[in-house]
């Protein structure tokens, strides 16, 4: 596995069609991409979107623009995201994004599911969706 910590994350900005994914500031509520670096675990992705920026297709644009990014970076690492299988939004948008089911499991109280990324190749491509 490649030693991911000299990367920053984010980068210098990235631009999408309507996004601009740069670092958090303050001021910042609605929307949250992170791509974390462990030695033990990899590179997981992770986000958060507020309801007001549910539905409109943001998680699919700035998350395809991060993994992106990191395909560049890192050709050929693979990206691992965790969700709970409850959460029908985000597993809808795993599937879009080209992550495959790797285990499902307990925590947290409710079933767990973890799925891995590797590479553009299962992505989504906006400039024909």
């Amino acid at each position: 596995m490649t030693d991911l910590r000299p990367l920053a994350w984010p980068p210098a900005p990235i631009r999408t069609e309507r996004l601009v994914l740069r670092e958090s500031e303050a001021r910042d509520r609605a929307v949250v991409i992170e791509l974390d670096a462990s030695p033990e675990g990899g590179t997981a992705l992770g986000y958060m979107f507020l309801p007001e920026a549910w539905g409109r297709g943001y998680a699919t644009e700035a998350c395809t623009a991060a993994l992106d990014w990191f395909a560049g970076a890192l050709p050929g690492e693979p990206v691992v995201l965790y969700t709970r299988t409850a959460n029908v939004r985000s597993m809808r948008l795993a599937a879009k994004l080209g992550f495959t089911e790797l285990e499902r499991f307990e925590a947290y109280g409710a079933e767990q599911w973890l799925g891995v990324w590797r590479g553009p190749r299962g992505g989504v491509d906006f400039a024909g969706s």
